[in-house]
């Protein structure tokens, strides 16, 4: 088992790291060796049923874009996830920032006007899909822009949306 994801393990095939990751419904499986992968698919369809499998190079898995590429390094990225959380905005975005960690970034203006449950719960998804590409591809915007956001989420039978 992967110490650091508990969904993941990585053992030795055939003198080879073979990587499995699963998440829900959701796996990937990686080794140098088609062979190896095949193996184990057949294993885990023994015990499991038939899965539907998807081979090749690029792979869409759990909104990540993987591509395993030829000098043998491997690219994640989550454009298209990060895309629909723009088109989710509810106003246009029409200025561009250097840095996510502006000067201003944590302050607040308490007599603002509240959000409508309507735009809090879309504010609240916004930020979980972005907390997500956080958590997988782009761990350099969590503190300066993502965490703060978190922390303007409320609970709409606990708080009031702010």
């Amino acid at each position: 088992m992967n110490p650091y994801d508990l969904c993941a393990t990585n053992a030795i095939i055939d003198g080879k790291q073979c990587t499995i990751g699963w998440y829900v419904d959701d796996n990937i499986i990686t080794h140098v060796d088609q062979n190896a992968v095949t193996w184990v698919i057949d294993k885990i369809e023994e015990k499991f049923g038939k899965m539907t499998v998807n081979r090749g190079k690029s792979h869409d898995f759990l909104g990540m874009n993987i591509d395993f590429l030829e000098d043998k390094t491997v690219t994640v990225g989550m454009k298209e996830h990060i895309k629909g959380a723009i088109a989710d905005f509810p106003e246009d975005i029409i200025r561009n920032a250097a840095t996510p960690a502006a000067k201003y970034l944590f302050e607040t203006n308490d007599d603002d006007e509240k959000l409508s449950p309507e735009l809090a719960d879309k504010f609240h998804r916004i930020v979980a899909k972005l907390l997500y590409v956080t958590k997988r591809a782009r761990v350099d915007i969590l503190l300066a822009s993502i965490a703060f956001l978190c922390t303007r989420v409320a609970d709409p039978d606990v708080h009031d949306w702010n």
